[in-house]
């Protein structure tokens, strides 16, 4: 190929395309492709909708499609537009693309949504009302421009935090609604979030900067209402493919239409089937209406799967068939039928996570760790996980989020509980004197802690001294009072009560699932399950331990959150399924296959909602490519209480003979502290806990306790059955009963968190 035709095709001189001077590019495009992925790639002009089963290789059509437009249809890359959400993905797609033209460098418009409205903004800077060299706001810039338009507007009421706000805002650029129609809702509430958003809008216009939702909204905007401009990229936008469609929201959708408007040259893969992400504004109709707003599409499904195993794909197409809302594929494949899948019912939540690790140990022998991946719906639920995976020493990693004890909010209610028990912890002071927001700011706090350097003590005393002495003044001195009181509260309270007491004192006294459900508007929920988690720890700990102190129980957590870095490397992967979305591994663990659970109770009745958890499970299931192992509990702790749960309505739908229900063994209990340490000695002490012998129960002396709960009297548990009142320590809600139960031997009890039922 000569340099003017290769200049042509939009490739650089770094390398030549064509079989000459691309030796190691193979003779056709498509060797290799099945019939389906080959009549994608190979389409010719017009609208492409190519519906994309998982694991059926959604990617290779895409790059390999990319590089046939260059290399045999001679289509310029600078004429050809290919986006996809991440920049990972993008990076991936274009390094696929330049491979397989022989290492030739890529010039078209490959990468993300906000890459490609970024660089059509910064050439139109003007035309979309913008000065040139305007300014992109990150997170913290925004959190910024609004906590000064909430003291503005609110004066020092700091009660409404400025992310809820950004949240609210942000929901509105992305359903495209701008503050005047806001405010025409009569909510109160409503009119208050669109003043706020008003003025954002006019800080971002006096800073010259826009943020990450205006790139697209700009840009979409600059397209409809700029002919001229539009006529350029729509003219330049000779093929326009799209990937994972089906997570596109309205602004986006509007940016393919207007793209795609000269040309109609329009490529789009995804699968409505996992269709996952309505909560961040994707829009399933997207997908779905496709062929309806792009006439003369064909459309062509990829139903091979190169992933699985045909019991896995038959389990979850079973699953996912229920959907209304849907295109409708079956997908096969040509390995062979594998392991039928195992379902394990558990007593309950802890024994679930003692079988995950036991039948992980178990599969160590045919696959490395690495290889495997336990799933779930909520964060919550990798509390258990991460302890039963520490106890037993088998290294994990979460991926998406924290480790239990690294999050916020458990780290927030620690932190009352760390300062009630020590004054002196300065770190546990700064942290929670002001969360939730009480009026206390950094001015007091700089104040407190010139007292604190003047009488070489800590803030706490600080705090007391500034309060006997009336050196602070105004609003704050009232609120510094109110916490004092509430940790000196919490410390007398500390002999007498339970940790979940305790726990529960403090969530309650500060408001402090209300102060998540504002701060993390729309999306608190998982926030408060991880609080109601912990108390659910602070019971089981209860239960534990001989002598269940709140000095232990933050011991307990502390090292849990610092065990040989055993949930940071590589080993079993732990995440919850929307973090899958994209992966994949030989073993996978799809656990808490409960109603309320998966599907989540937030879903209730709706069937939109009802529809999306179903395509949540069918993506949780289609990760697996060997081996898929499911668990449901007939009770899980839920605040601490044992609750009744009950089978997925999931689990129903998949047919019976692809399913082995397996035994799961005794399920013993383990004794919980020596692991944690990570010391050769701590290993060693990391052992079984024995059933317990029978005992005879103390005898009881005096009147019978009021509660019922005598020593001596039989006693039935939801998950351990019949037994003997053994003895009582504590009272109240503290109140512990040792019990030695008929099939589980001795264990210690908290009734307040726990139904028992007194037989006669």
């Amino acid at each position: 190929m000569n340099p003017p035709e290769q200049m042509r095709l939009g490739l650089s001189s770094s390398g030549m395309s064509g079989p000459e001077g691309n030796p190691g590019r193979p003779a056709s495009l498509v060797d290799g492709l099945n019939p389906d992925q080959q009549a994608a790639v190979l389409h010719g002009d017009g609208p492409l909708l190519v519906l994309a089963g998982a694991g059926s290789g959604k990617t290779r059509v895409i790059t390999h499609r990319v590089a046939h437009l260059i290399l045999e249809r001679r289509v310029s890359s600078f004429r050809i537009f290919a986006v996809t959400f991440t920049n990972k993905a993008a990076g991936e797609m274009k390094e696929r693309i330049e491979r397989l033209l022989g290492g030739t460098r890529l010039d078209g418009w490959v990468g993300t949504f906000h890459s490609l409205c970024l660089r059509i903004l910064r050439r139109h800077a003007v035309e979309a009302g913008l000065q040139s060299g305007f300014n992109i706001y990150d997170s913290a810039d925004q959190l910024a421009v609004v906590k000064r338009i909430l003291k503005e507007v609110l004066g020092e009421d700091d009660s409404d935090p400025p992310r809820t706000f950004l949240s609210k805002i942000s929901r509105a650029k992305n359903a495209m609604e701008t503050p005047e129609e806001l405010a025409k809702h009569p909510n109160p509430a409503r009119k208050l979030v669109a003043e706020v958003y008003g003025r954002y809008e006019e800080a971002l216009r006096q800073a010259n900067a826009v943020d990450f939702d205006d790139l697209l909204l700009r840009t979409v905007r600059l397209l409809h209402e700029n002919e001229q401009v539009r006529a350029i990229y729509a003219e330049r936008c000779e093929h326009l493919l799209v990937d994972e469609y089906q997570d596109t929201n309205r602004p986006q959708y509007l940016l393919v239409k207007a793209l795609s408007s000269h040309h109609g040259n329009v490529c789009v893969v995804g699968d409505e089937d996992q269709s996952i992400y309505r909560f961040r504004g994707a829009e399933l109709r997207n997908i779905l209406d496709f062929e309806r707003d792009h006439p003369g599409t064909v459309t062509i499904r990829l139903e091979q799967n190169y992933r699985s195993t045909r019991n896995i794909l038959a389990a979850a197409g079973a699953v996912v068939s229920r959907n209304l809302s849907r295109k409708g594929k079956t997908l096969w494949t040509e390995n062979n039928h594998g392991d039928p899948l195992e379902l394990a019912s558990l007593p309950e939540d802890r024994a679930e996570a003692t079988w995950i690790v036991r039948r992980i140990r178990q599969l160590t022998d045919a696959y490395e760790t690495g290889q495997m991946a336990v799933l779930y719906r909520t964060n919550a639920q990798s509390r258990q996980l991460e302890e039963a995976f520490r106890r037993e020493r088998i290294p994990f990693r979460i991926v998406g989020s924290l480790q239990f004890y690294d999050r916020r909010e458990v780290k927030d209610v620690l932190a009352y509980l760390k300062l009630a028990l020590n004054p002196s912890d300065d770190v546990a002071f700064r942290r929670v004197v002001n969360t939730p927001a009480r009026g206390i700011g950094a001015t007091t706090l700089e104040k407190l802690e010139t007292i604190a350097r003047g009488y070489d003590s800590n803030l706490l005393d600080a705090a007391r001294r500034a309060l006997e002495g009336s050196l602070i003044g105004g609003r704050a001195i009232k609120q510094l009072a109110g916490f004092v009181e509430l940790i000196d509260d919490l410390a007398g309270r500390r002999d007498d009560q339970g940790v979940a007491e305790l726990i529960e004192h403090v969530v309650k006294t500060v408001d402090y699932e209300p102060y998540l459900e504002k701060l993390f508007a729309g999306v608190a929920q998982e926030r408060i399950e991880n609080v109601r988690s912990l108390i659910t720890a602070a019971v089981e700990f209860a239960e534990d331990e001989e002598n269940p102190t709140l000095e232990g129980f933050l011991d307990r957590s502390a090292l849990v959150a610092d065990t040989d870095d055993l949930g940071k490397g590589e080993g079993v992967t732990l995440m919850t399924i929307h973090c899958a979305k994209g992966l994949e591994f030989p073993v996978v663990f799809l656990v808490g296959l409960e109603e309320n659970l998966f599907p989540h109770s937030m879903a209730g009745d709706r069937e939109e909602d009802i529809e999306e958890e179903r395509r949540l499970c069918y993506v949780a299931m289609t990760r697996a490519e060997r081996k898929l192992l499911l668990s449901y509990s007939a009770y899980r702790r839920m605040h601490g209480m044992f609750m009744p749960a009950y089978p997925s309505r999931f689990l129903a739908e998949i047919p019976r003979e692809l399913i082995e229900s397996v035994d799961p063994g005794p399920l013993e209990t383990h004794e919980p502290t020596p692991a944690y340490s990570g010391s050769s000695a701590a290993r060693a002490a990391a052992r079984r806990r024995p059933a317990a012998s029978p005992a005879q129960p103390r005898k009881p002396s005096g009147p019978p306790p009021e509660d019922g709960y005598a020593v001596g009297a039989l006693v039935e548990h939801p998950v351990f059955g019949t037994g003997k009142i053994h003895a009582r320590e504590g009272s109240g809600r503290s109140l512990r009963l040792v019990i030695v139960f008929v099939s589980h031997g001795k264990k210690r009890i908290v009734p307040a968190y726990t139904k028992l039922t007194v037989r006669g």
